[in-house]
């Protein structure tokens, strides 16, 4: 069956009209004309499969990673770097429109000079492929192993470890159905291993450290984190900051765009000294102690145990005295802060604010919103509670935070309304509002 591709949804996939209904056509590239197989068919939508590309895209390209598109880690190997830009930009502006009913101007998105070997983190699986001991990453849409030696997102050092780890599994006594998550701190290059599921306690660390010495080797073995070898933390460099990060803390995967977010960030915040400020979902502290040297005060709230004890140390190894972290939900911490924020982040997980947590930052009326989220769905949605309260959207930025795959960071920046500017006139930011 003929058909044209005319859109991309959120994870990468074409998008034809047939008969009235979305046809998903995943490899495909809108603008493409392209044979296709329905496999699939729902009341609303049908899934098909691409058997032929008729007439190409002239971004179509060779990919360059041999495992895509069977590894399910990316989704754009083969487009051009410039045309996954725009599409991830369109992806961002379809969401806002579709779901937050918004009509505003998304921003270019700010890709990377060299898209390669950007992250600090990867996350393997063991297994068996054919048979033969395996570490790789799960097949597209499964839990079905795909062995890998070389993946082109992660550090050379990191895949050198990597490869070594794959080589001897048998002998490190590395189980079946392990985790192996290799961290790299961008400020120093040291190394962070983490084995976890059931029997990790027992791999051979020894034998491993006899071929590279690690920073750190953990195991989690029946919910146990246990620290076999170095350090407790890896340490972080990040906005002039030294930051210590646990193994199991969050912190972004691209030093070099995290670094640009946190310009955007600064740039958008307009902070004063005597302003205060919240950093809701605060992680390590990251943000809140980037900001905290032009404020009066930074307040970040975690929930997660090991992060709020990082981001601590981290105000005192920077010897930053003016920032405060609780631990908690921010849903059930915000809401009882007594304190007036002038500017308040939100950087929550995929899923999202929290209803309570959004009414909260409402009550609080604070003069600008700055939020950053790396699902623009949920993005979308939060930011049409924001709206109908009083703020308006005046900048959509993404970041190709995940260049080759469908993800993309976006941060927003929403003003209060009626807030007066420092000359006494009301700021006119009316391109945020959907009329």
């Amino acid at each position: 069956m003929e058909c044209l591709i005319t859109g991309i949804t959120h994870n990468g996939e074409g998008v034809a009209r047939l008969d009235g209904q979305a046809t998903f056509v995943p490899l495909a590239i809108p603008g493409e004309t392209v044979d296709i197989r329905i496999v699939e068919r729902k009341k609303n939508y049908q899934r098909a499969h691409l058997v032929e590309v008729i007439d190409p895209s002239p971004d179509r390209v060779v990919p360059a990673c041999p495992y895509f598109p069977e590894c399910g880690g990316c989704a754009y190997h083969h487009i051009s770097y410039g045309r996954q830009l725009q599409l991830k930009r369109e992806v961002v502006q379809n969401s806002l429109q579709r779901i937050g009913a918004l009509n505003v101007e998304v921003n270019p998105v700010i890709g990377m000079e060299h898209p390669w070997y950007y992250r600090n983190k990867v996350e393997w699986h063991t297994g068996k492929e054919s048979g033969q001991p395996r570490l790789g990453y799960y097949r597209q849409d499964s839990h079905r192993l795909i062995g890998i030696d070389k993946c082109l997102l992660i550090s050379r050092e990191m895949q050198e470890y990597s490869r070594y780890i794959k080589d001897h599994l048998q002998e490190l006594k590395v189980p079946e159905d392990c985790k192996v998550t290799v961290r790299q701190s961008s400020g120093n290059g040291e190394i962070m291993l983490i084995f976890s599921g059931s029997a990790s306690s027992d791999i051979d660390f020894a034998r491993m450290l006899n071929y590279q010495e690690a920073a750190s080797i953990y195991s989690i073995d029946q919910g146990l984190l246990r620290l076999h070898y170095g350090n407790q933390t890896l340490t972080e460099t990040v906005a002039g900051l030294k930051l210590e990060i646990a193994p199991l803390a969050f912190l972004q995967v691209n030093h070099l765009q995290m670094e640009k977010m946190l310009e955007i960030i600064r740039d958008y915040a307009c902070l004063q000294p005597d302003d205060t400020i919240l950093d809701a979902y605060c992680g390590t502290g990251t943000i809140a102690l980037a900001l905290a040297s032009s404020v009066r005060r930074a307040v970040g709230v975690e929930s997660f145990k090991d992060s709020i004890k990082n981001a601590k140390r981290n105000a005192w190894q920077n010897n930053v005295t003016n920032c405060k972290f609780i631990k908690g939900a921010c849903e059930k911490i915000v809401p009882e802060l007594e304190e007036n924020f002038d500017v308040v982040i939100l950087d929550p997980p995929r899923a999202g604010c929290k209803s309570q947590l959004i009414q909260a930052v409402i009550n609080q009326s604070p003069r600008s919103i700055i939020y950053v989220s790396c699902n623009p769905a949920t993005l979308a949605r939060d930011l049409a509670h924001l709206v109908k309260a009083n703020y308006i959207v005046t900048k959509v930025q993404p970041i190709d935070m995940f260049p080759h795959t469908h993800h993309v960071e976006c941060c927003v920046l929403l003003y209060r309304k009626d807030y007066i500017g420092e000359k006494g006139k009301k700021v006119t930011v009316e391109v945020g509002m959907n009329k």
